[in-house]
């Protein structure tokens, strides 16, 4: 064979293999080219199949100012189903106003028929309420109070239950207390004896809706559980 036809047949044969390299080579590329678009599908795509219950959201509100999304919730009963009726029959009705007075009516009319002095208080309750704390005064005269009493903390004060009786209205308040009973010295060194109580009850307060004069006044005393 001539030196020319050898020249030649090797000169095809180098085109051809490097034609074969870049072919793989292309191959290559687009195989490593189609690995990453499958994971970025996939990172994307493949982490949530179907809906799940702790996707569901609700809409933004319109005092969401930060832009979060709220999870549904359950609309919550009202406590106490009367206190817009009353509010209603009484403009100047506040609750909270309501429990502080009826826990300063407590403390004095504790205090008063524990003294025997239920005239300081009268105004604060109903007749049917006076005339039995008087008669339970009065089954005890003769007997000199020898303790004094008094509250170890501010008692506890809870409106229980809101309710009409045609014009008039009824708040029910449960009180919690603690009575420190002080029994006086029998001698000048001797220190005093100490009693202490707990106490639970039911105070009910009523008043008469046709005027918005009218008082708050204690009409029933029940036991409650503490």
């Amino acid at each position: 064979m001539p030196a020319t036809a050898v020249t030649l047949v090797s000169v095809s044969r180098t085109k051809s293999e490097i034609r074969a390299v870049n072919n793989i080579v292309v191959l290559v590329i687009f195989a490593i080219v189609a690995v990453i678009i499958l994971v970025q599908l996939y990172s994307v795509l493949g982490r949530k199949v179907g809906f799940r219950v702790e996707d569901k959201v609700l809409a933004k509100t319109g005092d969401d100012v930060d832009g979060k999304l709220q999870l549904e919730r359950p609309a919550e009963p009202p406590k106490f189903p009367n206190l817009d009726v009353l509010k209603a029959r009484d403009v100047n009705f506040n609750e909270i106003n309501f429990v502080e007075k009826a826990r300063e009516t407590y403390e004095q009319v504790v205090l008063a028929f524990h003294r025997g002095e239920l005239d300081t208080v009268k105004d604060r309750l109903t007749e049917t309420v006076y005339g039995s704390f008087a008669k339970a005064v009065e089954a005890r005269e003769g007997a000199a109070v020898t303790t004094r009493l008094s509250f170890v903390e501010t008692p506890k004060a809870d409106i229980d239950v809101i309710d009409f009786k045609d014009d008039t209205a009824q708040i029910r308040v449960r009180f919690l207390s603690e009575l420190l009973y002080e029994a006086e010295a029998t001698e000048a060194d001797a220190k005093p004896e100490k009693t202490y109580r707990r106490t639970a009850e039911y105070w009910t307060f009523q008043k008469g809706m046709k005027s918005p004069a009218n008082p708050w006044l204690l009409a029933r005393v029940e036991a409650a559980k503490a």
